[in-house]
């Protein structure tokens, strides 16, 4: 507001943080789990049986839609679930050298 009323100029970056879980994107997820962490075998494995059990299906007026595997977007309310988003996102932030 200082600014403004100084008539600087001034920028406002909004982001909405609920939605930001539905983008992940499983191959992409589980490539860099591979790739940039070094990840495979067993636990790779493990990590990808617990996102590829994911589906969701819909209920109107009391009658169930088929369930639909999901592809993308992580569970919200468990520990593990932020680490995976972290992970994901791992390539946007900036690297010591």
């Amino acid at each position: 507001m200082m600014s403004i009323d100084k008539s600087k100029p001034v920028i406002l970056v909004l982001l909405d943080p609920s939605a930001a879980f539905d983008t992940v994107e499983y191959n992409v997820l589980f490539s860099r789990l591979k790739d940039m962490f070094g990840l495979s075998g067993k636990i790779l494995e493990w990590f990808r049986s617990y996102l590829k059990q994911c589906s969701q299906r819909v209920s109107v007026n009391g009658i169930l839609s088929d369930v639909q595997f999901l592809l993308s977007g992580l569970p919200q309310g468990s520990v593990r679930d932020p680490l995976f988003f972290t992970m994901y996102t791992h390539p946007l932030g900036i690297t010591a050298q």
